[in-house]
């Protein structure tokens, strides 16, 4: 029972991560900057939030989703290079999520998040992700502009993760006090 509900957290994961990436493709692949960097990247946020809640089976999604975007729209000359940025991509956020939960002591359940640690949380996995992923490019030769290409990485994932985030918050917020309000 347990295997089928982790399998299905992996394949629900993967489908929100495959849906998220392919509308942002969808709506603004006219905004790209580079290859596969769009100014505006919702996904990133979305990434955060599957691994931020459903932990391993998240990151297990998103290296599932982001490997069958790879080999559609963004084959990088192997599938070995595309398997490589899908488990960056699953693994960037997973590290983001320890680093921040370990040693910036960032409450687990994330009940009682403050502003300031979504801005942590969206810092911390948008400078790693996007990091790691320049890396790898530049050392498969898909990035000339490594400092130029970090740094809109950052920003975008950064916009698109606190957005994502504050977001939720909100609407967590809203739904709480709506409850309280009830009883």
């Amino acid at each position: 029972m347990i295997i089928s509900r982790r399998i299905a957290i992996v394949i629900a994961s993967s489908f929100t991560c495959y849906l998220i990436l392919y509308l942002n493709k969808l709506f603004f692949d006219s905004f790209d900057f580079l290859y596969g960097i769009n100014w505006i990247f919702i996904p990133s946020g979305i990434q955060l939030l599957l691994v931020l809640v459903a932990v391993t089976e998240g990151a297990l999604g998103i290296v599932l989703a982001t490997f069958i975007i790879g080999l559609e729209t963004y084959y990088l000359d192997s599938v070995l290079h595309t398997s490589i940025t899908a488990f960056i991509s699953g693994g960037a956020p997973l590290l983001a999520r320890k680093i921040c939960f370990d040693f910036l002591r960032i409450e687990k359940e994330l009940e009682n998040i403050t502003f300031q640690d979504i801005i942590k949380i969206s810092f911390v996995f948008s400078l790693l992700s996007a990091s790691l992923i320049q890396i790898w490019f530049s050392f498969i030769g898909k990035s000339d502009a490594f400092i130029q290409s970090l740094f809109v990485m950052v920003v975008v994932n950064l916009i698109g993760t606190a957005l994502v985030l504050f977001s939720i918050s909100l609407i967590a917020s809203k739904l709480k006090n709506n409850d309280s309000s009830q009883n």
